[in-house]
């Protein structure tokens, strides 16, 4: 259910009021929540996957008729799923067109914690999405899953550029059509807004009714398992708060599980999580943590390297319960590409998703991710300060305290030496925050404008 929200800044002190201070007692008001409940970060998991598949799954989901094979409701039609680059710059807040998309991810684009999101539209599609923005490649490695039409406005250039690893490993080859760079291709189905809200390079809208009337894919469904009441089990969990970064400009997803609905209203950075094109909040019936390794290629903060093959540890959220389960893509980094992503529950069998939409949020492997709830769950502890970076190695474990040692004994004090004069000391300067590189256009298309194509 969808409901429209108005914000009072009164939430936030009623936020901090309803955190109890007790054992994890920590105030993650700024979130926006309102939810009671002690706040705790999950703990690590014995391990971490890797790019290795060790256990067997089971082949394609059937894909019963009259049933949306994402969410599980009532559909008829073709396939067609269409894929988004969605600027998750604060600036481009509030998004066109987000509370249609059946499943959307957001992931890691800079080591500073900023974002951005891949929406994918099925069962329905609003008149505009966007603000649409530039690509990446694991959005491209996400695109070759679910196969359709990705829409993206630039693409990032360069070692690691999406235009080479779309020629090597895309089962088109050729950077085009069902690639589509808005800068370059079909630029008619990109316009810029003219509202006060999005100013450039946050306000390109994608026409997703041209995008359909032309569509011209056969892509396979990959359906999940659905089930219509979700979780009967696990910890009782009323908030997650997720910080990829807390500095300006932040980017904080949080949610909060309404009983009545069943559904988890998403915030970001304190606020409801609101389309643009009709005022509604968005909310989901299955929320997902992928946990995954994040590195930087050469050590270069822009150029994110996320590995979506293999297996590795997800925290899944659903019918406001929370179980710790595993995500198996049986794929190589660069092939086999077509291969559905499989969410498996704590004893390893597929999770049936909760009937709705889903949001899979991707973080690296030691992201933390705070809940909040009425009891502590097994292994949580305290919330950790964010850290600056994303994929940074872990905080070293608290040390043993050393034993004492003997007080040596007194020396003689020795002659007293002229001091030296002091010399002037020298504040540095503050680092400022790394922007976002720019990207070229495909190979024969015009230089974008500076700032509008990143």
């Amino acid at each position: 259910m969808k409901k429209r929200f108005s914000v009072l800044s009164a939430a936030l002190l009623c936020a901090a009021l309803l955190l109890p201070a007790c054992a994890f007692a920590a105030d993650f008001s700024s979130s926006g929540l309102t939810v009671s409940g002690t706040a705790q970060q999950l703990g690590a998991p014995a391990g971490y996957g890797g790019a290795t598949v060790t256990r067997a799954l089971r082949g394609e989901n059937p894909v019963p008729d009259g049933v949306n094979p994402i969410t599980g409701e009532p559909f008829s039609g073709a396939y067609q799923p269409i894929l988004v680059s969605i600027d998750a710059h604060p600036g481009a807040l509030p998004h066109w067109g987000v509370s249609d998309a059946d499943l959307i991810y957001e992931m890691p684009i800079q080591a500073d914690g900023s974002t951005r999101e891949l929406a994918l539209f099925m069962g329905s599609s609003p008149d505009s999405a966007g603000p649409v923005r530039s690509s990446r490649i694991p959005m491209c490695s996400l695109r070759e899953m679910w196969g359709g039409v990705f829409c993206f406005y630039g693409y990032q250039e360069g070692t690691t550029s999406v235009l080479d690893w779309v020629k090597a490993y895309s089962a088109n080859k050729k950077l085009a059509y069902p690639y589509v760079n808005g800068i370059t291709t079909s630029s008619g189905w990109f316009p810029r807004s003219s509202d006060s809200n999005h100013v450039a390079p946050h306000n390109v809208r994608l026409d997703l009714n041209a995008v359909r009337g032309s569509y011209a894919e056969s892509p396979a469904p990959h359906s999940f398992l659905f089930t219509d009441t979700g979780l009967e089990r696990g910890e009782a969990v009323n908030g997650i708060v997720i910080s990829y970064k807390s500095t300006a400009p932040a980017y904080v997803a949080a949610y909060q599980y309404d009983a009545q609905t069943g559904l988890y209203e998403r915030y970001r950075n304190g606020v409801p999580y609101v389309d643009g094109n009709n005022g509604e909040a968005c909310a989901y019936a299955n929320v997902i943590v992928l946990r995954t390794d994040v590195s930087w290629f050469n050590g270069n903060s822009s150029r994110p390297v996320i590995r979506l093959n293999g297996e590795g540890v997800c925290e899944i959220f659903q019918n406001g319960r929370y179980i710790r389960g595993t995500w198996v893509r049986d794929c190589t980094e660069n092939s086999k590409l077509s291969s559905r992503m499989v969410f498996l529950d704590e004893n390893g069998d597929e999770l049936p998703m909760r009937a709705g939409k889903t949001f899979i949020q991707i973080v690296d492997n030691e992201q933390p991710v705070v809940v909040l709830s009425d009891s502590l769950i097994a292994g949580a502890v305290e919330p950790q300060q964010q850290r600056l970076t994303i994929g940074s190695a872990s905080a070293p474990a608290a040390t043993a305290k050393p034993k004492a040692t003997r007080t040596p004994k007194p020396t003689s004090t020795p002659e007293p030496t002229v001091e030296p004069t002091a010399e002037p000391t020298q504040t540095p300067s503050p680092v400022p925050e790394q922007p976002e590189e720019s990207e070229q256009p495909a190979e024969g298309g015009s230089p974008a404008t500076p700032g509008e194509a990143s």
